[in-house]
């Protein structure tokens, strides 16, 4: 970097020697100026390029010293590396070797793992088919579970329907309940005001029973009439009078009289004896006020005897004419067909 200092020495001597030489020397030294002048402008365009020229050395000289470590890195990992390598590849060599051995010992254990192996395939191949069954199975119990809830979906609303009629039925049976109530206490008061029409007479001119829910009034033939004849004594007739009129203030009371005999003498003289005096008690009935759609009169003859026709005692009983009292049931046949 000396030079250039120097040559700007020669170029100021140059100047100061210009200054007193003439005009022709003055003009040869400036052509000499500037050609100097380009040579200066050429040293430095020289001088800068050698300043990058510089600049790169040191740059690929640092450069250099980075790759040489990086070399270095690299040869020192390839040497590790080729170690590692010789040592699997010693290892392989090792691993071939026991590789070899085995496979050349174990053939019988390889043959009897083959046969275990197909076994177990085998098994295998049973167990798919069992699976396959049991899904078909699994699938056709949730098609009949899917029916069943259908068909329980169905129950239930005919249980809710038939929960609405039970509702009906218990109402129902409630006031059937209580129309047999009234019917037992309408029952048992006629039966205390029958007691109490009668009571004057004996139990062997006549007797009140219940049964079935009717009320008996059995009227012997010593009451009522004289043997084989149909027309009625005045203390019978009496007692009929007296029944007629509690059966009048009863209006729900159906009467059915009955005529009974023995077995003495034929079928037909006996049936037409015992329809006689049911009619004849039916007149009397009747002829109280009593309205004749509610009475009845029908004969038994001797086919419904109380006693067996084998002593004087016992065809005396049969001998007898039942007042039947049945309570109508329209009510009840009413709340029965709701």
């Amino acid at each position: 970097m000396k030079w250039p200092i120097r040559l700007l020495s020669v170029l100021f001597v140059a100047l100061l020697i210009n200054s007193c030489v003439p005009t022709k020397k003055y003009a040869t030294l400036e052509k000499e100026s500037m050609r100097n002048k380009r040579q200066r402008d050429s040293l430095k365009s020289i001088v800068e390029k050698d300043r990058f020229l510089q600049y790169d050395v040191q740059r690929l000289e640092s450069q250099q010293k980075k790759d040489k470590a990086a070399y270095a890195e690299l040869e020192e990992r390839f040497l590790a590396l080729s170690q590692n390598n010789q040592e699997l590849l010693f290892r392989f060599d090792q691993l071939l070797a026991q590789n070899k051995e085995l496979l050349a010992t174990s053939s019988d254990e390889k043959l009897d793992l083959t046969g275990q192996l197909a076994t177990k395939q085998t098994e295998l191949d049973q167990k798919e088919r069992a699976l396959a069954r049991l899904e078909d199975d699994l699938k056709a119990q949730e098609q009949n579970l899917q029916l069943i809830r259908e068909q329980l979906q169905i129950k239930e609303e005919q249980l809710s329907n038939v929960d609405g009629q039970f509702s009906n039925y218990e109402q129902q049976l409630q006031e059937l309940q209580e129309a047999l109530r009234q019917k037992e206490e309408k029952l048992l008061q006629l039966r205390q005001n029958v007691n109490q029409a009668l009571l004057g007479f004996t139990d062997s001119d006549l007797t009140i029973s219940e049964k079935d829910g009717k009320i008996y009034v059995s009227l012997s033939q010593n009451l009522l009439f004289a043997s084989g004849s149909d027309k009625i004594d005045w203390k019978g007739k009496k007692a009929i009078i007296q029944l007629a009129q509690v059966l009048k203030d009863n209006p729900d009371i159906l009467v059915n009289v009955e005529g009974h005999t023995d077995a003495v003498g034929n079928a037909s003289s006996n049936w037409d004896l015992s329809v006689r005096r049911a009619t004849s008690v039916v007149k009397v009935l009747t002829g109280q006020g009593l309205d004749p759609k509610r009475v009845t009169a029908s004969g038994r003859a001797f086919y419904d005897p109380i006693a067996p026709n084998n002593s004087a005692v016992n065809k005396a009983k049969n001998r007898r004419t039942e007042i039947i009292l049945t309570p109508k049931l329209d009510q009840l046949y009413d709340i029965i067909n709701q």
